[in-house]
């Protein structure tokens, strides 16, 4: 019996850093992925008086979007937030 409760206590400690671990991971990966839109935002910076700028603005806006929500996404599974 008391091994079980042992062995049930180091499973919860595995559950946190098993969290701890994704919480980091997500929060790294958003930020590696932001990091890549501002630099696509900052490389595109020559088409800004182009009939390319809205297709470039579009990708960055929606980029954007997509990033945020998936990492929404991935705290909502890990019920993080």
């Amino acid at each position: 019996m008391v091994e079980s409760i042992s062995n049930l206590g180091s499973n919860l400690l595995s559950v946190k850093r098993a969290k701890k671990f994704a919480a980091w991971y997500i929060d790294t990966s958003e930020k590696v992925a932001n990091q890549a839109i501002d630099f696509q935002a900052s490389a595109t910076q020559w088409a800004k008086e182009t009939r390319l700028a809205p297709i470039f603005e579009a990708q960055i806006k929606y980029g954007k979007k997509f990033v945020e929500r998936s990492a929404n996404a991935a705290r909502s599974l890990w019920r993080l937030e």
